[in-house]
């Protein structure tokens, strides 16, 4: 079998927070985001045997080997891995400590696009004794269900682009139907119980303060009706301009303007926010702050 692998990046540290990770970018998007951070991933083909990259996975994670000889020419290195760097000292500490790797995150592009690819990948992951996560859209809902039932992920990421309603979800994802897809893939989550993280995106046309609260009110809604659910947390994301993509740059949304969107959402749900570098992230419950280079998927 072979996967069409848009990149790898070896070792992140902020992709889950407190666990280093390996990060599989799967090509291929049924959505076309103005502000897609991975543009490039949305199509094209660039193939690699599954068993090959299985074996890379495996040597990476043991220290035996890197991951650059399984990428299939036109795959690449996501420019954001620059930013996901650890210090020395933090290596140092984390190789006496534990594994390296602890963890394997497949990404995108949709992953789901992939269903078999991307089980296969969680399983290996399993058989390492890694913790298994998947970022998704949520477009695919029926196939976000089926891996859940194999009990082969361990935390979803799951991005709500805009208020889970029409026009508005059409315009952030430029696919229709997507708002209903991403609602039933919210409810599935909550329903199964699984560790889940929903990664809302903001950039300076949307979504809005009031369009903030209304997701979190929707959240919080659906919340109630499944009481074993373990949403554990809304991160507000500083959208930023994605480089070499179409669309025009930007003055991304400023700190303090997610700083109040938090906190009129903080009697709802959990929310932390994520922001670049120079700007910090914090977490409105726990009154931390780091840096962080993420920008979303």
């Amino acid at each position: 079998m072979r996967v069409n692998l848009g990149g790898v990046v070896p070792l992140s540290t902020v992709d889950w927070i407190g666990f280093s990770s390996t990060v599989v970018f799967l090509r291929g998007c049924p959505l076309r985001c103005p502000h897609c951070q991975n543009h490039e991933l949305q199509d094209g083909e660039s193939t690699v045997e599954l068993y090959s990259l299985f074996s890379q996975i495996a040597g990476l994670v043991k220290g035996e080997s890197t991951i650059k000889s399984a990428l299939p020419e036109g795959a690449c290195m996501p420019k954001r891995a620059i930013s996901e760097q650890i210090s020395l000292d933090d290596a140092s500490e984390r190789a006496a400590s534990k594994p390296f790797v602890n963890s394997l995150v497949l990404s995108g592009g949709e992953p789901l696009m992939q269903l078999r690819s991307a089980a296969a990948l969680l399983r290996l992951a399993k058989s390492l004794g890694l913790e298994a996560g998947l970022e998704t859209s949520g477009y695919y809902p029926d196939r976000l269900a089926e891996l859940l039932e194999k009990n082969i992920v361990d935390r979803v990421f799951l991005d709500i682009k805009a208020r889970l309603k029409e026009p508005d979800y059409e315009r952030a994802t430029g696919a229709g139907d997507a708002s209903r897809r991403a609602r039933e893939s919210l409810e599935i989550c909550l329903r199964s119980g699984v560790p889940l993280e929903v990664r809302t995106t903001i950039f300076p046309e949307g979504p809005s303060a009031a369009d903030v609260v209304e997701i979190a009110k929707t959240l919080s809604e659906m919340m109630s009706g499944s009481p074993g659910h373990r949403l554990e947390e809304m991160v507000l994301q500083q959208g930023r301009p994605a480089s070499g993509s179409p669309a025009a740059a930007f003055e991304p949304v400023s700190f303090d303007s997610l700083e109040k969107m938090a906190a009129a959402i903080g009697g709802l749900v959990r929310v932390r926010i994520r922001a670049a570098p120079n700007l910090g992230e914090t977490d409105n419950h726990q009154g931390t702050s780091c840096q962080d280079g993420r920008t979303g998927v």
